[in-house]
């Protein structure tokens, strides 16, 4: 698989208006979100589903409802419906989901952390497309907006996600422009952003860039706008990291079970460094890693995916592909 084929599109995928609790009307919502370069605006109103008129604009709703023996309640946020679920599916979770999933819907968990849900919570339900890996809200609200651990706890576990980044936002200050998925969709398409998110043709951020990235047989490539830190994360304690920083004293240190070449080409420094079955080629532009193509036999199992982060705190993760 290489992404893009079509174009990156940016998209809102978590917001909520006047018509439950937040801040703004529908339609200024949808201008807010295209103002800052969104192409793909979704209104996720508590309880309902709110519509506007316009070009890549996505129906959603957000449901609270309960699994049994779960420790809390989930959140879960259904995107292209027409009306609202059901009432015999509203409330027990795993009934929503499978109503969603039937009906061609795109349905996630949100914010497992800000829920307090655990890791076994997200193996208690079936029929999810998706985890909230980053929530921006939740975030800069009381510091529950990263829930990378649970979904590597269901990913680890057989329960396989794509991994989203949202604002859920309500006030539309501190709360928004700091979650959002980038679709391969070309240009801004309702239909096409529900059909690129069921198929998982898209990366989350906060921040990141993902200009392209490709993964095949024994390769992972990703040229990006610049990471400090590139972590492949995957299940049986498997995985590994990548930093210049880490480059650097590889390169000066004795005794490693590591071979690592460096070198300067075009105002760019170049590694090269092969650990166990893996070669990882990496180019960077002073302290930021652009470009990482890992071959070989990657250090992973059952699954492996990909986060990207930028000296400032911000993010990228790419959706998860099986590993032997």
């Amino acid at each position: 698989m290489k992404l893009p084929t079509r174009g990156w599109v940016k998209a809102a995928l978590h917001a909520h208006s006047k018509r439950s609790d937040g801040r703004l009307e529908p339609e200024d919502v949808v201008a807010f979100y295209r103002r800052a370069g969104f192409g793909v605006v979704a209104l996720t109103d508590h309880n309902k589903v709110t519509k506007v008129a316009q070009p890549g604009f996505v129906p959603g709703i957000e449901l609270e409802a309960r699994a049994e023996g779960a420790s809390g309640s989930y959140h879960v946020v259904v995107l292209g419906l027409d009306a609202e679920p059901p009432e015999s599916v509203r409330r027990d979770a795993n009934k929503l989901l499978e109503w969603s999933r039937g009906n061609g819907y795109f349905a996630f968990i949100a914010h497992p952390y800000w829920s307090m849900l655990s890791g076994e919570d997200l193996l208690r339900v079936r029929g999810y497309a998706g985890v909230e890996v980053y929530n921006h809200g939740c975030e800069v609200e009381i510091s529950r907006g990263y829930s990378g651990p649970h979904w590597d706890y269901a990913l680890s576990r057989g329960v396989a996600s794509y991994g989203l980044a949202v604002d859920d936002s309500h006030n539309y200050s501190l709360d928004a422009l700091g979650g959002w998925v980038a679709l391969d969709i070309g240009e801004a398409d309702g239909e096409e952003a529900l059909r690129a998110l069921l198929e998982g043709r898209f990366y989350a951020s906060s921040g990141v860039a993902v200009e392209s990235y490709e993964v095949g047989e024994g390769l992972l490539r990703v040229e990006t706008s610049g990471a400090a830190h590139v972590k492949l994360l995957s299940g049986d304690t498997r995985g590994a990291y990548l930093s210049v920083e880490l480059l650097e004293r590889l390169a000066s240190a004795e005794g490693l079970p590591v071979e690592l070449e460096r070198w300067e080409e075009g105002g760019a420094r170049f590694y090269r460094v092969k650990f166990g079955g893996t070669v990882a080629e990496v180019q960077a532009r002073g302290r930021s890693i652009v470009r990482v193509e890992l071959r070989g036999e990657l250090p992973a199992r059952k699954y492996a995916r990909l986060e990207l982060y930028d000296g400032e705190g911000r993010g990228a993760w790419l959706n998860p592909f099986p590993a032997r």
